[in-house]
């Protein structure tokens, strides 16, 4: 996640791998230190932050359409610089995105600069190789990791650089 002032981002926080993953975030995922939680993104950018707050009501109904669901983190994978942690229900994350951008048709997943959506949990971001060789080693054996996908949580960026929490909107309670 590039950082610019005026900015928002729609992202399921995901708190059951902080204790494992936040020291190397903070060394290795410049987003970690200016405020942004481990997590897996949905939409980014999303609208300008002054403007994000008239988002909310829209996406508080839309996630209490959702079910909150488990999943765990099965996999550590790369893209060049970067290792991040892959879900084994990448496709209900999808699903997720896809339906936000139904919902708001001019904001694309990283502004369209992707063909195919890849859900995944940054760890280590614009590092060089030795580095992402002994973040992977690391992770290698903490995986399976269960997790919960609760909420979506709406973020933006001030002026300074810094993201914070404009909205926890929740996903209806899983069924059981």
């Amino acid at each position: 996640m590039t950082t610019m002032a005026n900015e928002s981002a729609l992202i399921i926080p995901i708190p059951e791998v902080e204790p494992i993953v936040s020291a190397l975030r903070l060394q290795y995922d410049r987003a970690a230190l200016l405020g942004v939680p481990a997590h897996v993104t949905l939409l980014y950018p999303f609208r300008p932050a002054d403007s994000a707050i008239d988002e909310v009501e829209k996406l508080t109904r839309f996630c209490s359409s959702v079910e909150a669901f488990s999943f765990s983190f099965i996999e550590v994978r790369r893209f060049p610089a970067t290792v991040y942690l892959h879900p084994d229900k990448s496709e209900r994350f999808v699903q997720i995105t896809e339906a936000l951008v139904r919902l708001w048709p001019d904001c694309r997943p990283y502004g369209g600069a992707f063909t195919d959506i890849v859900p995944h949990l940054t760890v280590a971001d614009k590092v060089d190789v030795k580095i992402l060789d002994e973040v992977e080693s690391f992770l290698r054996p903490q995986v399976p990791i269960k997790c919960i996908a609760r909420e979506i949580l709406l973020i933006t960026c001030d002026e300074a650089g810094m993201w914070s929490t404009l909205a926890h909107s929740p996903f209806s309670a899983k069924q059981a």
